[in-house]
């Protein structure tokens, strides 16, 4: 994909919220740790924000029509965890 590409598919889903069913996914699992990579799919604003954050750290990019596949370097991944706050 090149990059004209993926800058059509940032400003297409750049603030783009979605209807009742958006979601977006983190594949972390021990088949992609081994290639390491991180696999996310978004129907929403996540991926441009993806795109934006990860830049060289993207492999691929597969858009779907209605939500975008990418697979990631594991560099650029700071874990499940981390998706999370600290609740005391």
């Amino acid at each position: 994909m090149t990059q004209q590409e993926i800058n059509e598919i940032k400003l297409r889903y750049k603030g783009k919220g979605g209807g009742p069913e958006a979601e977006s996914h983190v594949c972390d699992s021990k088949l992609d740790k081994n290639d390491n990579i991180v696999r996310v799919y978004s129907t929403t604003s996540d991926v441009a924000k993806i795109l934006d954050r990860c830049g060289s750290a993207i492999i691929s990019v597969k858009d779907d029509g209605e939500g975008v596949q990418l697979e990631i370097d594991r560099s650029a991944f700071r874990g499940i965890s981390y998706a999370f706050k600290v609740l005391r």
